[in-house]
């Protein structure tokens, strides 16, 4: 049976469309489905520091924990977000909130690159002080665990480049994830800072 050209065309056209219908209909399945039944939290699991110290992951008691998940060969939105962060930092040592209540978590998701060395290297470059920020490792397997109890993505590309959400995340004294805030441009310190300050005041 022939086809009519036209009757042609549209279906030519519906397949090359049906990917990225699948591909909508799979993000719009995990925004509506995925965050409302499961609440995200920080794992209680053990990473290592940058000093090779053991690092547990537990809930700590009145205290807030914004966490940043990066790797130091991203191009952009990692550094940037981390640098804004110095910035944070700054503001709440003034405030002598910075150790005190407050922490700061930058957790890499490339650990087989990430060596201590070079993380070490990315915290001097970057101006990290070491008072109430702690930069961590794991094993591939650990780094999931946490990287999937925080909803938070990463593939890595055949050019070696990792494919991630753009989140950093606050965590209360419970490790549950109580908000979440953008990376690169869309992280705000003036934000996060009034969120903090009013959240130490609540108690």
């Amino acid at each position: 049976m022939n086809i009519a050209p036209a009757t042609a065309i549209r279906i030519r056209r519906l397949l090359l469309l049906l990917p990225v219908l699948v591909l909508v209909a799979l993000v719009a399945s995990w925004v509506w489905f995925g965050p409302k039944n499961a609440q995200a939290k920080l794992p209680d699991v053990t990473l290592q520091t940058i000093d090779g110290q053991s690092y547990s992951l537990a809930p700590q008691k009145k205290t807030f924990r914004l966490v940043e998940l990066i790797y130091t060969r991203c191009p952009d939105i990692c550094p940037t977000t981390t640098v804004k962060m110095v910035q944070l930092q700054k503001r709440l040592l003034e405030a002598n909130l910075m150790g005190q209540g407050v922490e700061f978590l930058t957790i890499t998701i490339d650990p087989q690159n990430d060596t201590p060395d070079v993380m070490r290297y990315y915290a001097q470059q970057l101006g990290i002080q070491e008072n109430g920020w702690t930069l961590l490792r794991g094993d591939d397997a650990t780094i999931k665990t946490v990287t999937n109890s925080l909803g938070f993505f990463a593939t890595k590309m055949d050019d070696g480049f990792i494919s991630h959400t753009s989140s950093t995340y606050l965590v209360d004294d419970n490790n549950a994830v109580i908000q979440k805030f953008g990376m690169g441009d869309d992280f705000d310190p003036e934000q996060i800072y009034q969120e903090l300050l009013k959240l130490k005041k609540e108690g």
